[in-house]
């Protein structure tokens, strides 16, 4: 997908193109200026599959007046909708600042469990505003949480439309690193098929359950600086992951993790829904409250809020100067191409595991984390 060139004019002149902000494999999302408001905005280009869209553009615009009537901190303000020739646009509020990603990077690929739940609380406020609206999100990750570098403040970005862009827009179903199991297939050749779902219908899997799941990988990677389901002598298999998710093989986390963060971690990635917490259940949790409370406590001090900004700013830092060589983030795998073919793969994955399963050998993180699996029962 090539992109636009600056000074680019679209929606009859609306909206100037002024620099590409990031790219994927189908979308580009560019910084420009609403010439009608006089404000700086995002605009998110994507093409769609042979230019067909399933959904009627009037019928996505109403649902993008329902979204955009929404207001929360913790959310980005969703603008607009159109449709530009074969391309799908979705305007954004502006959020200047690094994404969770680029947070991680700047912690050295880990937080600690005082700046996870600083970041954490903030997206389980957005998700629980959205579900409280009728809204799901279906592809929440550290790409799509964007930090103010001004306020700190973290926003959920690209919400709401996905049951309406998931089969009229080339975005596979997300990053298979945050696919929950009942969005893949059981029993023979169905392995690691996504399951399709008639928009937004929950006959297949109740999406807000597929949120919560999300936020446990990201509150994973966040403590832990890997993935829970990659095969760390194999982390680009992708085959293995979706198998690992089907199974419920979470990766031992590190052994400086807190019992109370593990607890929380594996309770939000249990493979049962009846058995996984709801958002609800998670904030009731001993690890939210007791870091909830230090983080206030820090505050009236001032000392979070500047430990804090020192992050983001770094973090901005850093992610201007990879902007200035590469334009994006080291490229994040995602399952649209990669799923195809994946029941065979599966199949031989399966097949050469035989009737024993290979493990690596013990380490102390994994015995005290194996020691908490099995005191919880969960699997």
């Amino acid at each position: 997908m090539s992109a636009l060139p600056r000074g680019t004019l679209l929606a009859d002149g609306r909206y100037r193109i002024r620099k590409e902000l990031n790219r994927g494999g189908t979308a580009i999302v560019y910084a420009s200026d609403d010439l009608k408001t006089g404000t700086k905005v995002a605009l998110k280009v994507m093409n769609t599959r042979d230019g067909v869209m399933t959904m009627p553009i009037r019928q996505v615009k109403r649902e993008v007046e329902i979204a955009s009537s929404m207001k929360h901190p913790n959310i980005v303000q969703l603008i607009d909708v159109f449709a530009e020739g074969t391309q799908l646009v979705i305007v954004w509020e502006l959020v200047t600042g690094p994404d969770l990603l680029d947070l991680l990077n700047a912690c050295n690929g880990r937080m600690t469990e005082k700046q996870a739940a600083h970041y954490f609380r903030q997206i389980h406020l957005g998700v629980t505003f959205l579900h409280d609206n009728g809204l799901c999100h279906r592809d929440l990750k550290p790409e799509n949480c964007m930090v103010d570098a001004k306020t700190d403040t973290l926003k959920i970005i690209d919400f709401g439309l996905s049951k309406h862009l998931e089969s009229a827009v080339t975005l596979g179903v997300g990053t298979p690193d945050y696919m929950a199991p009942e969005m893949l297939g059981y029993g023979g050749r169905g392995q690691g098929k996504v399951q399709p779902h008639a928009m937004g219908s929950s006959k297949l899997y109740d999406a807000r359950a597929v949120d919560v799941w999300a936020m446990g990988v990201m509150l994973y990677l966040m403590v832990a600086g890997v993935y829970p389901f990659e095969d760390p002598n194999n982390p680009d298999n992708v085959a293995c992951t979706l198998q690992n998710v089907r199974d419920g093989r979470i990766r031992p986390l590190p052994a400086d993790v807190s019992h109370q963060c593990a607890d929380l971690i594996v309770r939000m990635l249990h493979k049962k829904i009846a058995k996984r917490l709801t958002l609800e259940q998670t904030l009731l949790h001993p690890w939210i409250k007791m870091n909830v409370a230090a983080l206030e406590t820090s505050r009236s001090k001032g000392k979070a809020k500047s430990e804090m900004r020192e992050l983001v700013r770094k973090a901005s830092d850093q992610k201007r100067k990879r902007t200035a060589s590469s334009n994006s983030h080291p490229a994040r795998r995602t399952s649209s191409a990669i799923l195809e073919g994946l029941d065979a793969e599966l199949m031989k994955t399966q097949s050469s595991r035989g009737s024993k399963s290979t493990r690596s050998k013990s380490s102390k993180s994994s015995t005290g984390f194996n020691k908490l699996m099995n005191s919880l029962k969960l699997f």
